[in-house]
């Protein structure tokens, strides 16, 4: 009997990562044509053109983090990368998504959206392989207590949102 029910288990097992394998679906390994072959990257801190200290260094933090979690490129030093991702913060724009029912020129939500451009240039020859622009958008709901802590999350959240659409950019065909 326990031969049987170990048997069955493993047959269901060994079908389960069959038919999990052949959905299609795998990590990373999707490349634009122009980066087809290319398998490091190194990413330079962006430049920051806004008055927002810190926002260039979330938004380049960002671009790691999800092309590692990724994996299609590996993070590697400028001395061994196939590329490098060169980008700059450059713009912040401000958006009342709602206004207060007393008062229409008091908002109590603030959608912020965070504007980068990039470049991804080879590293042996210096071309520019691909370049684009990506924005990204987070929302404040607070208007009253601690805003500036609201508008750091909501800044954050964006720049988070603009890498997510740069390194989808670097990882879809």
């Amino acid at each position: 009997m326990k031969t049987r029910h170990i048997f069955a288990l493993l047959a269901c097992s060994l079908s389960v990562a069959v038919l999990t394998t052949s959905c299609g679906y795998r990590a990373g390994g999707y490349q634009p044509a122009a980066l087809k072959g290319k398998k490091t990257a190194f990413v330079e801190v962006f430049a920051n053109h806004t008055i927002q200290p810190m926002l260039s260094t979330q938004t380049t933090a960002a671009v790691c983090d999800l092309l590692q979690r990724d994996g299609t490129y590996t993070l590697a030093s400028p001395q061994k990368a196939d590329f490098f991702i060169r980008g700059s913060v450059n713009d912040i724009t401000r958006s009342s998504l709602r206004t207060n029912p007393y008062d229409s020129y008091l908002s109590s939500e603030v959608q912020l959206t965070v504007t980068v451009s990039y470049q991804v240039v080879d590293r042996k020859t210096g071309k520019v392989l691909m370049n684009g622009n990506v924005r990204g958008q987070g929302s404040n709901l607070s208007t009253t207590g601690n805003v500036q802590g609201a508008v750091d999350n909501a800044l954050n959240s964006a720049a988070t949102r603009a890498a997510e659409a740069l390194v989808t950019n670097l990882t879809m065909p």
